[in-house]
C-alpha cells in the first residue's frame, strides 16, 4: 500500500505530543525514545511527525548556546518542504569540522517509501535509524558548546536522508567546503555488539591513519574498528565527500530490526550510544590538532563502497559490517525473495568467494558487487557451520 503523506499528518495530530522538559540536560536515552516515539509517526519528512522533531532538536541546539537554524528545503519526489537543523560554534582559525547526522525515518511504511515490509501500515519509529545518531551529535554538541577551540564546528541534524540524502545534499550545496576541515556522520549507533563499530571514510584524508592511532589510544582502546576506506556511502558523509572534504562515517551496523516498525527504543543500547560518542570526540580532538586543516584524498569510485548503496545490481542481503568473522562475510539477514535467498543463502552464512573473488571482508565483497551486473549467473560459496556450499544466484 502507497501511504499519502496527509494520513501520516493526520495520524500525528490525532495524538497529544509532549515534548520532554527542556530545564535539564537530556541523556541519550531521553532523546532516543522522544524521537522514535510512536507521537512522531516515524518522522517522515514532511510529516508533522518530521516537524515536530526538527523543534525538539531545534530546542536542544538552543538550549547549547548554539543559535540554531531551520533550513527550509523541498524534497522533488512528492513535493514537500522539510528542515536541516545547524548550529555553530566558532573557534579561532576560521573553518569548522561538520558533526551530522540524519532526523528522518520512514513514517507508516510503505513501498515507496523504503520499508523492509512494504505491505505493512506501521509507525516506523527509528529509533537505531536514526534517533541513535541525533543522540550521538547532541553528546557532542554539549560537549565543545563551551567553545576555546581550533576550529569551530557546526552540529548539523538532516532531513529528507531516506529520500536519496536530499538534505546533506542541500546544505553542502550552501557551505564553503575550503571552510570545512572534515564532516563526521553518526548513522546507526544504536546497536553496539562486542564493542564492534564500522569506521568508513578513513582513507580521505593523508592523515587519517595517525588521527585514528592517536584517537584509539586516547580511548584506550576501548572498540573494536573496522576500517573503511571509502568516502561513498548510503549515507549524509557522501554528500561532502563529493565536495573533497574527508569524512568519517561512524555505525555499529545494521540489526534485522532496520527499516522495519521493529525499530524501537526498548531495544537501543544507549551505553553503546556514549561509547562511540566518546571515541569520536577523540578522533575530533585528534583532528583539532591539524590548524591548517587535512589534505583531501580520493577513495575511488562509489561502486566500491562497503556501505549500502551505490551498487547496479544486490544479492538481497545484510551484511555483517562490524568485521565479526575473519576470511569471509557473515550475512546477517537474507532478504526473503531476494536472489541470495532464491538460491538458498541463509542467516549466518560466511560468504568466501563470488565467482573467482575470495572475499576476506566487506570492502573485497562490495568490490566484487560492482563487478556484477543484472542478469548474471553468479557462483557464491559460503560456509554454513564446517560445510562449504556453492550456490547459483541469479541476479
Amino acid at each position: 500500500m502507497i501511504i499519502s503523506l496527509s494520513v501520516v499528518a493526520t495520524a500525528v495530530q490525532a495524538q497529544q505530543i509532549k515534548m520532554p522538559k527542556l530545564g535539564k540536560e537530556l541523556t541519550s536515552r531521553e532523546i532516543v525514545e522522544y524521537l522514535a516515539s510512536d507521537a512522531l509517526q516515524g518522522r517522515l519528512g514532511g510529516t508533522k511527525g518530521d516537524t515536530l522533531a526538527s523543534d525538539f532538536i531545534y530546542a536542544q541546539m538552543k538550549k547549547l548556546g548554539l543559535n540554531p537554524v531551520k533550513q527550509e528545503f523541498t524534497v522533488k519526489r512528492g513535493n514537500v518542504a522539510t528542515f536541516n537543523v545547524y548550529g555553530k560554534v566558532e573557534g579561532s582559525t576560521g573553518k569548522y569540522i561538520v558533526i551530522g547526522a540524519h532526523y528522518d525515518h520512514l513514517g507508516l511504511g510503505g513501498k515507496e517509501i523504503g520499508s523492509r515490509r512494504p505491505d505493512t501500515v506501521a509507525v516506523h519509529n527509528g529509533a537505531d535509524d536514526n534517533a541513535s545518531g541525533v543522540a550521538g551529535m547532541l553528546y557532542l554538541a554539549k560537549h565543545y558548546s563551551k567553545g576555546n577551540l581550533e576550529h569551530g564546528f557546526i552540529f548539523v541534524a538532516f532531513g529528507a536522508e531516506e529520500r536519496g540524502i536530499v538534505g546533506s545534499k542541500h546544505f553542502a550545496e550552501n557551505i564553503d567546503p575550503k571552510k570545512v576541515v572534515a564532516m563526521v556522520n553518526f548513522d546507526m549507533i544504536g546497536n553496539l555488539r562486542n564493542n564492534a563499530i564500522t569506521l568508513g571514510g578513513t582513507g580521505t584524508a593523508k592523515e587519517m591513519d595517525d588521527i585514528i592511532y592517536w584517537a584509539e589510544k586516547e580511548n584506550w582502546n576501548a572498540l573494536k574498528i573496522t576500517r573503511s576506506a571509502q568516502g561513498h556511502g548510503p549515507s549524509d558523509h557522501t554528500s561532502f565527500y563529493a565536495k573533497n572534504i574527508p569524512v568519517f562515517y561512524i555505525t555499529t551496523g545494521a540489526t534485522e530490526d532496520y527499516h522495519t516498525p521493529d525499530d524501537d527504543s526498548y531495544k537501543i543500547k544507549f551505553g553503546g550510544i556514549d561509547s562511540v560518542a566518546n571515541f569520536v570526540k577523540c578522533l575530533v580532538n585528534q583532528i583539532q590538532k591539524y590548524p591548517q586543516g587535512l589534505t583531501f584524498t580520493d577513495t575511488g569510485s562509489p561502486e566500491a563502497s562497503p556501505m549500502r548503496g551505490g551498487f547496479k545490481v544486490s544479492l538481497g542481503l545484510m551484511p555483517d559490517v562490524t568485521g565479526q568473522v575473519e576470511n569471509g562475510l557473515r550475512a546477517d539477514m537474507v532478504v526473503k525473495g531476494k536472489p541470495a535467498h532464491k538460491a538458498g543463502m541463509k542467516n549466518g552464512d560466511v560468504i568466501v568467494q563470488v565467482n573467482d573473488i575470495k572475499i576476506k571482508d566487506i570492502e573485497v565483497y562490495m568490490k566484487a558487487l560492482g563487478t556484477l551486473k543484472k542478469g548474471d549467473l553468479v557462483k557464491v560459496k559460503v560456509l554454513r557451520g564446517a560445510e562449504e556450499i556453492v550456490l547459483n544466484v541469479q541476479l
